[in-house]
């Protein structure tokens, strides 16, 4: 078979799969993801340390090659680093991404001699940032930040305690408006690490417990599914613990985001059926906002639930965030 031949098949499957794509999407479009299909992909994985925390992370180059902004992009628990790829149309030509994974997601996690379950400044976070942005995209003029759940409860810490840093903020099914009693009794207090522990050593005594609760009318069916998916098995229980006490420096209190958030553009989005991250957790910060007499920060609820990066979601927030 000659070469002319034989270029000519490669194009005509080049061109089947690439409609066999566009048909797939248009028919699903809540099924493709950079999670679902790496092809779509044009990130790179990347692991650093800066001072005494390694950092695991996904560099997305600006489509035109050349990066005039940078945006910083944080993911939800038990979710990875490279998944925030899915959110680059919301971004210009010129935009590159660096999305880093969570404390004990990935490779990111404390250096030895520190212990497992140390927390995270945000000093030492941007530290690691710069130190990253420097040498991936040494042209770049701004930087932006994205945050999705927990993510988008970092990206808050990061706008109140370095004003001027970032350009815009967008946070998506945003943690950090409200601190759950359960995380307050896991982290905060010495009880609720034991009880955790406890979990962690008996935990078909845990899922009997939650089991009974659930069909004692005790717990809603969310949260049974909430509690036996967090500590469903060792990995996940850990995860929780490390996690959340990695992350603890990273909360501020309404009043404060109030002020941070009036400074930059502003955008938070929230699934109309999220029951994780209800819309209603913004209430406190609303009307923190309304006593600085702010009315830039952008509130946007979608048609969606907590889960936001499906190409069909990440197009209906591009254009709210456009209007």
């Amino acid at each position: 078979m000659s070469t002319v031949t034989n270029a000519i098949n490669l194009r005509k499957v080049s061109v089947s799969f690439s409609l066999f794509r566009q048909l797939f999407n248009s028919v699903f479009p809540h099924f493709i993801t950079i999670d679902d299909l790496s092809v779509m992909s044009t990130g790179k994985k990347v692991i650093w340390d800066s001072s005494s925390w390694r950092f695991e992370g996904w560099v997305v180059p600006a489509k035109s090659r050349i990066t005039y902004s940078v945006t910083i992009a944080f993911h939800g628990f038990d979710r990875d680093a490279c998944e925030m790829e899915n959110f680059m149309p919301f971004y210009d030509d010129n935009t590159a991404m660096l999305s880093i994974n969570l404390l004990h997601h990935g490779k990111s996690a404390p250096l030895d001699p520190l212990p497992i379950h140390s927390a995270l400044g945000p000093l030492e976070l941007l530290s690691a940032i710069e130190q990253k942005v420097k040498e991936e995209f040494p042209e770049a003029k701004t930087l932006e930040l994205l945050g999705y759940s927990m993510g988008a409860r970092i990206t808050f810490k990061l706008v109140k305690e370095f004003p001027g840093k970032f350009n815009r903020l967008i946070a998506l099914a945003p943690d950090g408006l409200k601190m759950t009693n359960l995380y307050k009794f896991v982290v905060h207090t010495k009880l609720g690490k034991l009880c955790w522990s406890l979990i962690d050593r008996f935990p078909k005594t845990n899922k009997r417990i939650i089991d009974a609760l659930y069909k004692a009318g005790a717990i809603s069916s969310h949260k049974h599914h909430f509690g036996r998916y967090h500590t469903d098995n060792s990995k996940i229980r850990r995860r929780v613990a490390y996690g959340w006490e990695g992350h603890k420096k990273f909360w501020a209190k309404p009043e404060a985001l109030a002020h941070a958030f009036s400074q930059i553009d502003t955008t938070l989005v929230f699934g109309d059926r999220d029951k994780i991250i209800p819309e209603k957790w913004a209430d406190e910060l609303k009307r923190e906002l309304g006593k600085i007499s702010c009315s830039s920060v952008k509130f946007i609820k979608i048609e969606s639930g907590h889960v936001m990066r499906h190409a069909a979601t990440v197009e209906q927030i591009k254009d709210l965030l456009k209007s």
